[in-house]
């Protein structure tokens, strides 16, 4: 799988994935959350976790990485 990743980078993207934004500016982005299957719950747990943030207006961008981790950006 290496070397098709390493030859064709669109492959790669398919089988790895790619960070997606699934929160802007406090606002849940419902059909990138539909899609990935990710719930409120679970963005405010990662919020809580690595921010201490406990509310969805506290999040800048919340960004669900390749490896299925969520990163927090808080608003200032």
């Amino acid at each position: 799988m290496s070397l098709i990743k390493r030859r064709s980078p669109r492959v790669g993207k398919v089988i790895d994935g790619h960070p997606m934004i699934i929160v802007e500016n406090g606002h849940i982005l419902k059909s990138r959350t539909q899609k990935a299957r990710i719930e409120e719950a679970d963005i405010l747990e990662a919020a809580r976790y690595s921010q201490g943030l406990s509310r969805l207006d506290q999040i800048k961008f919340a960004i669900l990485e390749k490896d299925g981790k969520i990163s927090i950006v808080p608003n200032e």
